[in-house]
């Protein structure tokens, strides 16, 4: 087993370790003494929330509430936060903690997992990424006890503080509160600002958090952030707040959704849904409700995601800036992707444009064979149960708990190849080196496009 594994790319080792983690968690799930005497929940339902744990989606086909008892909502809490820091994560922490070196292999999969290319300050790295998260659930959990002991009582209000400040902060989207969600609390400040902030930190990505840090300790300027840092910063602002008021514009007047509401809980409203596009998951409106445009709206700001290296999923906001800034260069006969005084590397632009591809490609095919199999449900609601599952975002039309077996298999494939990321998919399955006649350098061609 040994053997085996060391000859596996650094793509299959993660594919395989987060099978392994989805295999063992639907397993244990489905023993009956995680589950409520009155769960009607089969190994089907279990193992599609297992998928969507450990890939921090959010769609399930039972609540949580009505399934699980107390050691099984604990279980529920692991795999969200094995799923949102990665499995990688915690074996190299568990490396760390026994005192084994890593060699290269294994640091070159945990690179990948993280999506951190420096090799130097890696173990320390790796041990902010579990500072900065434990540090912000602890956070986001006390601030949520206030709001839940009181309602809920102390051993209930702190255990549900808990399991939504792990699961809003690995942007997983579960919740343990009912089949409403946080519907019930879609005008309470304290639960959505707190909610808001634990996703946007998770989302972000840990090279920021590992950054800002490293400014702050040397008590440095914020100009001497890291490009990259800089870029994402600016960029969720930027996304955050159009995104903010194209929902507010569109759904102002609807009484269904935020048109009964108060200007302020409005906007606190449509910023909440923005911010958990960006693969969060949790909902405080029932998008059956809403307006068409806004969510074709939030289907394009899930297909976004949020930024490399954190909890989020989508193709990421820098991947898609890269492809705008690249497309931009084309129309106006550039020769270089540039972006603030920046020139962005060939290698990045092929690569954004290989993920871009691929990920658009995966979703018109998903929602192809979507359409097949389930002709009676509005076209709107699938492209959005697609959109949602394959940018491991977690929001539905109501619809997850309808669709039949096969479909439910075609929505988990989407959420592994949404966490996994489809490059890295088709990476680990593509077992074929590249033959010398690939490789060679031909006479160009006089082929036309445009």
């Amino acid at each position: 087993m040994k053997i085996f594994y060391k000859h596996l790319s650094p793509a299959r080792r993660i594919v395989l370790f987060f099978l392994t983690v989805i295999v063992i968690g639907s397993t244990i799930l489905n023993l009956p003494v995680l589950q409520l005497p009155s769960s009607e929940a089969t190994y089907l339902d279990h193992l599609f929330t297992t998928v969507s744990m450990v890939c921090v989606t959010g769609l399930s086909t039972q609540a949580v509430s009505e399934t699980y008892n107390t050691l099984g909502q604990v279980v529920c809490m692991i795999l969200m936060q094995v799923g949102g820091l990665g499995v990688l994560s915690f074996l190299g922490l568990f490396y760390m903690d026994v005192n084994k070196r890593f060699n290269y292999d294994d640091r070159t999969t945990l690179q990948e997992s993280l999506n951190r290319d420096e090799v130097p300050d890696f173990t320390v790295f790796l041990k902010a990424v579990f500072t900065f998260t434990f540090l912000f659930e602890a956070i986001g959990a006390f601030l949520l006890s206030f709001r839940f002991v009181p309602s809920l009582g102390w051993s209930k209000g702190l255990f549900t503080s808990i399991f939504m400040a792990i699961s809003a902060f690995c942007n997983a989207g579960f919740d343990n509160l009912g089949a409403t969600s946080l519907q019930q609390y879609t005008t309470d400040p304290l639960v959505n600002v707190t909610i808001i902030l634990l996703i946007v930190t998770g989302g972000i990505g840990f090279s920021v958090w590992f950054d800002l840090l490293t400014q702050a300790k040397n008590r440095r300027s914020l100009k001497n952030l890291r490009f990259h840092t800089k870029v994402v910063l600016s960029l969720t602002f930027l996304i955050l707040s159009v995104g903010t008021i194209l929902s507010f514009l569109t759904e102002m007047t609807n009484p269904d959704t935020i048109g009964s509401l108060n200007f302020g809980q409005q906007l606190l409203t449509s910023l909440f849904q923005t911010v958990s596009m960006r693969t969060a998951g949790f909902a405080t409106i029932d998008y059956t409700k809403a307006q068409p445009i806004t969510l074709l709206i939030y289907i394009v700001q899930m297909m976004m995601g949020g930024a490399p290296g954190g909890t989020a999923g989508g193709i990421k906001i820098t991947t898609f800036l890269v492809t705008v800034f690249f497309v931009k260069s084309q129309i106006m006969g550039l020769p270089h992707t540039n972006f603030k005084k920046r020139t962005i590397s060939p290698e990045v632009v092929q690569k954004a444009l290989a993920i871009f591809t691929v990920f658009i490609a995966t979703f018109v095919v998903a929602l192809l064979l979507l359409t097949l199999l389930e002709p009676d449900v509005d076209f709107i609601y699938l492209v959005y149960e697609v959109m949602s599952a394959l940018a491991t975002v977690g929001v539905s039309a109501n619809l997850t708990g309808s669709l039949q077996p096969v479909s439910l298999f075609l929505i988990m494939a989407l959420m592994f190849i949404g966490r996994i990321g489809p490059i890295t998919i088709i990476t680990g399955l593509n077992r074929r080196k590249p033959s010398k006649q690939q490789t060679l350098h031909y006479a160009k061609s006089d082929l036309f496009v445009g």
